[in-house]
């Protein structure tokens, strides 16, 4: 095994009251990177330096503790301009690089699916391309904004943007192909009118232990999902099929969030993202023994919203439980995926919600529409009451936007249920 990365985080301090989360978080991706944190140097400040990030002191301090530590990289703990990224890297041996690139650099490790890695490839390329034009404003503005007498290099880079924006496109076109088969396959569990759920949340909240809970209190442990406690564990979508009280949905769990998540990441993973946008319910977890579980389930919220799930009901729910010594009212459902605890309240709390009142009714569905009741049988009740020459009569009870697909066969309707 290659020997960790030797690491120093460096860190503009702001004054805020969430600056430690930040630098925590920071410490948390060079540990899901493979990295090791060997130092940590720090600057207060209003604002980032515009021209090296840290003023000139803290700089050469920087490089001295880089010598010292044996430093391969510098991890800034935020995002500087591309050009203050190149100037860092022309002052010291150690590689720089900001908070984006360091969540891209995780990315690239984990992703292990056609669909991943394009995505990643995708970002990546497009916060290069951003790179390059800071860059190449920046330096329109030294030379007064004048497009005249271009460089060879200027020239180039220009070569290197057309060639950039070209491979981004083809890149995408291999995405659409994918998503189309995924698209597909998501018609047909449509058609087959299950309803879905999906896991969202911060990263390392427990998304996909609780999944693997849930497969286990159900019976279905042999379905497991990887997980491990580190950020960006998961990348790709994994999707599992569960069945409570009689009733059957599909479960997904998604890619976790962070504070502060890069654009180009949030744009590149709408493809994997959509199993959220095009759920019927969001189980939106947060790890209950984390000081900031607020802040982090409002970014997860505000991430749904981003991508276009807003409106898309949510349930809370609270994770590792087990670790509260001190518990409080919260506005959800309380669970532990190492004790089981709450998984009971959740199972019957996402039936529920995915299908809430019911209707029953009677129906004559002639032989020609018989295919009609199997698609429904995972999601639906159904009884057969009779036959006869030209059909069967059968009793349907379930949700009443399911159930109405069969009212140009309806007997009669009994009653509703709640």
């Amino acid at each position: 095994m290659a020997d960790k990365k030797r690491v120093i985080l460096a860190f503009i301090e702001y004054g805020r009251a969430e600056d430690e989360h930040y630098i925590e978080e920071c410490r948390e991706l060079c540990r899901a990177a493979g990295a090791e944190v060997v130092g940590i140097i720090s600057q207060r400040s209003r604002k980032a330096d515009p021209h090296t990030g840290f003023r000139s002191g803290k700089v050469s301090e920087l490089i001295t503790m880089c010598q010292e530590l044996e430093a391969d990289q510098v991890i800034f703990c935020s995002d500087l301009p591309p050009a203050v990224i190149s100037r860092l890297n022309t002052m010291m041996e150690p590689e720089v690089l900001d908070r984006t690139s360091l969540i891209l650099q995780i990315f690239e490790q984990r992703a292990r699916s056609r669909q991943a890695k394009l995505q990643v490839e995708i970002a990546s390329l497009k916060h290069t391309l951003s790179s390059y034009e800071s860059e190449h404003e920046a330096r329109s503005h030294e030379r007064g904004g004048t497009a005249m007498n271009r460089g060879a290099g200027e020239m180039r880079s220009t070569s290197v943007h057309r060639h950039t924006e070209a491979r981004i496109r083809d890149l995408q076109k291999d995405l659409k192909r994918i998503s189309d088969r995924e698209n597909e396959a998501e018609d047909r569990r449509k058609r087959n009118i299950i309803r879905r759920a999906a896991i969202v949340g911060y990263t390392n909240a427990g998304k996909s232990s609780l999944l693997n809970a849930v497969l286990r209190h159900t019976g279905i442990e042999e379905r497991r999902v990887e997980e491990k406690d580190m950020l960006f564990a998961t990348l790709d979508t994994s999707v599992r099929r569960i069945r409570c009280r009689s009733r059957e949905f599909l479960l997904y769990d998604t890619v976790g969030f962070v504070s502060r998540l890069p654009h180009e990441l949030v744009e590149a993973f709408n493809t994997t993202l959509s199993a959220a946008a095009q759920a019927d319910l969001l189980i939106n977890v947060t790890d209950a023994s984390d000081p900031m579980y607020r802040e982090k389930k409002e970014i997860t919220l505000a991430t749904m919203q981003q991508i276009g799930a807003g409106d898309i009901p949510v349930l809370s729910v609270y994770n590792k439980i087990d670790l509260v010594r001190e518990r409080e009212e919260y506005p959800g459902i309380a669970v532990s995926c190492l004790t089981g605890e709450g998984l009971d309240t959740l199972l019957e709390q996402i039936t529920e919600m995915l299908y809430p009142a019911e209707v029953v009714m009677n129906c004559h569905i002639p032989y020609d529409r018989i295919g009609m009741l199997d698609r429904g049988r995972n999601t639906l009740r159904i009884i057969v009451l009779d036959r006869d020459e030209t059909g069967m009569y059968v009793k349907i009870s379930g949700p009443r936007d399911f159930v109405r697909i069969f009212r140009p066969w309806m007997i009669n309707e009994e009653r509703i249920m709640q």
